[in-house]
């Protein structure tokens, strides 16, 4: 069985703390919405299922977020999980880019979101 990387969420909002490697990445609150999200889903989730996650993420991007206003959050969510997924695909994509900034990118493969083949989206990161 492969080693599972740790993480920590980190108490200052949008730090990701890497333990391991002794380091950080820093992500915007809907990109540490969505990683909290698929830590807490290892089997992985497809794309076009976000939606039936709607409830999570709402709670999730209310803890991460700095709006108080809950339409104004509902809508950021509404963009993520929309049909076209360019929302979704832009954060996965940012957030595989702000793992190899800070760990390369050999070593960033078991932190970052990826589609597996599958087609499921996960990471092999866990929060410890």
């Amino acid at each position: 069985m492969r080693r599972r990387h740790s993480i920590i969420i980190g108490q200052r909002r949008g730090i990701i703390l890497l333990p391991d490697e002794n380091r950080y990445v820093a992500l915007n609150p809907m990109e540490r919405t969505l990683y909290r999200l698929f830590l807490a889903h290892p089997d992985g989730i497809p794309s076009d299922s976000l939606l039936a996650h709607w409830q999570e993420l709402c709670r999730i991007y209310e803890q991460e977020s700095c709006f108080d206003d809950k339409p104004l959050r509902e809508e950021a969510l509404e963009s993520l999980c929309s049909e076209s997924k360019r929302v979704f695909y832009a954060n996965i994509s940012r957030i595989k880019k702000k793992f190899v900034s800070a760990l390369g990118s050999r070593k960033a493969q078991p932190y970052y979101i990826a589609r597996d083949g599958s087609g499921l989206y996960r990471t092999k990161a866990s929060i410890g």
